[in-house]
């Protein structure tokens, strides 16, 4: 895995938000496993976001915060990243509104694959990360800060295939 060091500015991701709790959540890396349990429609809220900022470049964002480990249950946040000062003025009462911070993040990028393997793809790519990647590198996960996963244009099964970034936050050892 050979992630690229990126230096991001802060996003702001506008959503909505769903509490879930499973078993064993720690951290969002544990959470991707859980998401073929659930039977979410993303169509509908992804459909209406973009629908209402329609100025903003087209991308979503998933990003998993207040996570109890207690009890694994944690908010999940489904939204598209609004650049347009426009679209800001543009939030509906129902929706959340998020601005990650900005710093130094390493993007993985999935392999590309067939639409059958995305989710196992996706999966795969976060064990690896947490598991091989990031023990043996000169970094360390930044807990200030968000992981996501990105989706853009790549992720619409396009000729059967499919591909996304997960972003983790680091720093330095």
């Amino acid at each position: 895995m050979n992630p690229e060091i990126v230096e991001l500015q802060s996003i702001t991701v506008i959503g909505f938000t769903t509490r879930h709790a499973t078993p064993n959540v720690k951290f969002m890396h544990d959470i991707p496993a859980y998401w073929e349990t659930v039977n979410m429609n993303y169509w509908e809220p992804l459909t209406r976001l973009h629908n209402v900022f329609n100025k903003s470049k087209h991308c979503e964002y998933t990003i998993c915060f207040d996570i109890d480990p207690l009890t694994g249950e944690f908010t999940y946040l489904l939204g598209v990243g609004v650049d347009n000062p426009e679209d800001l003025s543009k939030i509906e009462l129902d929706m959340y509104e998020m601005k990650t911070p900005g710093g130094l993040y390493a993007k993985f990028t999935t392999p590309l694959v067939e639409g059958s393997k995305y989710v196992q793809s996706i999966r795969e790519t976060w064990k690896e990360i947490f598991d091989h990647w990031l023990p043996a590198s000169a970094y360390e996960f930044d807990e200030k800060r968000y992981d996501f996963e990105y989706y853009d244009e790549r992720d619409h099964n396009k000729n059967g295939m499919q591909q996304m970034d997960i972003c983790i936050p680091i720093q330095k050892r």
